[in-house]
């Protein structure tokens, strides 16, 4: 058997469970499910695929249910994933060969997120899901986190395995109530630590996910006061929400501040992207067309798109406005099926 054990837990996800479980079975993982209350069949469904399922109380403590599961397993290492994460690409020996070089270490994978839209794009993040249980346990209550038992650095490597998450997709009404619940517990958990800018950028990216995009600023703008270290993934992330938020809002003069932070996060190809739509929504064109230009340049960023069809999109937009045809038909079609390229050039071929 693989010397890794994958450490679930579930309730009520028996429209992923399966999925999630037939993605991993050909692979010879221990598979650990734990089951937090489950009033569906994801107990039935779980059954036939794990090696061992087990029921835990829930006590609104994310932490304390995978340091739970990943007390029930046979191996020291242990690989986390959620019901509805499904594995896209995997290089097994890769990651034990990994393993056995860096013991102490934290393994880092590629999650592709579905995000609500017409368009469906996604948006790719890294999160440490592997790691050895003799040096690391979780913490924290909600969006919880690796952390080292002893008092130590954590170090990670990337591991070649990427899952495709759709967690953020749903029923209005299925996101609205898991929305309440991670807001709930996320403001508990701020009640007792008031300087974990983490949970701040958590409660933004949870308005995000409601609309609510005036609460959003709100918390983004308080995270950002604690710590704007540009080389953290969430900080990175934050930077980035915030300014989309504040351009829904209609807050454009104000995203035009994130000029002042350029030079720090210039090298993400997110925040390039996004300085040239804060400079489109400030009447400054040619400003934007820098941004735009230089983004193309620029390897994939989390948003689906940032390098290629948006850029391109706007680009053409540009020089549409100024009636530079030749040039605008050229990057409308560098934008392939996105829909609103396509039916500018229907437009235009008329």
């Amino acid at each position: 058997m693989t010397p890794i054990s994958v450490c679930i837990i579930a309730k009520n996800e028996e429209e992923n469970i399966e999925k999630c479980l037939q993605k991993l079975k050909p692979y010879n993982f221990e598979i650990i499910v734990v089951d937090t209350g489950s009033t569906d069949r994801t107990k039935e469904i779980a059954d036939s695929y794990a090696t061992k399922l087990v029921d835990f109380t829930w006590i609104n403590d994310f932490s304390a249910a995978r340091n739970f599961a990943a007390a029930q397993a046979t191996n020291n290492w242990i690989l986390t994933l959620d019901c509805d994460e499904f594995i896209t690409e995997i290089n097994l020996p890769g990651i034990l060969s990994l393993i056995r070089q860096y013991p102490r270490y934290v393994g880092l994978l590629e999650i592709e997120n579905a995000m609500l839209g017409d368009d469906r794009r996604t948006y790719t993040t890294k999160l440490v899901r592997l790691y050895s249980r003799k040096h690391y346990q979780y913490t924290g209550t909600i969006h919880e986190q690796v952390s080292p038992l002893k008092s130590q650095e954590l170090v990670s490597f990337d591991i070649p395995l990427k899952v495709y998450h759709t967690g953020y997709v749903g029923t209005p009404e299925k996101i609205a109530q898991k929305n309440k619940r991670n807001i709930d517990l996320l403001m508990t958990a701020l009640s007792h630590t008031q300087d974990d800018a983490y949970l701040y950028f958590q409660l933004g990216q949870s308005y995000v996910l409601g609309d609510d995009y005036e609460s959003a600023c709100k918390w983004f703008a308080e995270g950002l006061s604690l710590t704007s270290d540009p080389n953290l993934e969430y900080v990175q992330t934050m930077m980035v929400c915030y300014g989309q938020s504040l351009l829904k809002l209609g807050q454009a003069k104000m995203a035009l501040t994130f000029a002042d932070h350029y030079n720090s996060y210039s090298r993400l190809t997110d925040f390039v992207y996004l300085m040239g739509r804060i400079y489109l929504a400030n009447q400054q064109p040619v400003k934007a067309l820098g941004e735009f230009l230089k983004a193309i340049t620029m390897p994939a960023g989390r948003q689906q798109g940032v390098n290629s069809f948006l850029p391109c999109y706007h680009i053409a937009r540009i020089y549409d406005g100024m009636n530079n045809m030749e040039i605008a038909l050229m990057y409308y079609k560098k934008c392939g099926d996105f829909p609103p390229a396509l039916n500018r050039l229907s437009e235009l071929m008329e």
